[in-house]
Formats: C-alpha cells, structure tokens, sequence
C-alpha cells in the first residue's frame, strides 16, 4: 500500500467512524465492518514500519469487540426477573452503545491522530 491510498483510508474510516456515531452505534453489522476496517488498516500501517513513535501509536489502538455482552450486576439480574428480563436488556443495550461510542470515537481520534502526524513526516 502507498501513503496515498493510506490517506485515503485514514479519510474513509473517519467518515465511517463520522457516521458510526451520528446513528450511536445502533447497527450492529456496522459496528463489525468499523472494527474489521480499523483492524485491517492497523495491521498495514504495522507492515509498512515508517517509524518506532509511530508503531507505538498504533499498537496502541485497541480491537473493537463488536460482539461484547457487558456483566450485570447481583441488583441487575434481580431487577430483571422482577421486571420479567425488560430492565437486564435496557441495562444491557445501554453499556454495549456507550462501549461502542467510546472505542469508535477513540479509533476515529487514534486514526486522526497518525493522519495528521504522517503529513508532518
């Protein structure tokens, strides 16, 4: 892969990621493309070996786990039988979006972050 085609893709993954948190993350098969994009896109830039800060920097991107089923609390699962599992789900739906805003937003911020950092090189 070139530098060209590589801002290309730094500028595709920022839309993505754009558009990604516009929905707030509510399509899960889109979560899984985001995150198989970013990986691909990690293990180029790790091919390439431009430079040790910059290796460092993208070794410090973290995998999106697009399939993540966050623990429920004692208090949660209790609620949930009283409430016939409908407050467990919402408990559940909440902590995956905010899990998947937080890391899309961070990869998107990440990717930007080398973006500006190989036009400088």
């Amino acid at each position: 892969m070139r530098i060209d085609e590589l801002f290309k893709q730094f500028a595709d993954i920022k839309f993505q990621a754009d558009k990604l948190l516009k929905s707030e993350c509510a399509d899960h098969d889109a979560v899984k493309r985001f995150a198989v994009y970013a990986e691909e896109i990690r293990h180029f830039l790790i091919e390439m070996q431009l430079s040790e800060e910059l290796l460092l920097l993208v070794n410090d991107i973290h995998k999106i786990n697009p399939d993540v089923e966050p623990k429920c609390s004692f208090g949660v699962k209790f609620l949930g039988v009283l409430t016939f599992g409908i407050s467990k789900r919402r408990f559940i739906q909440k902590k995956r979006k905010a899990y998947f805003l937080f890391h899309v937003r961070n990869t998107r911020d990440q990717y930007i972050y080398l973006n500006l950092l190989l036009k400088e090189m």
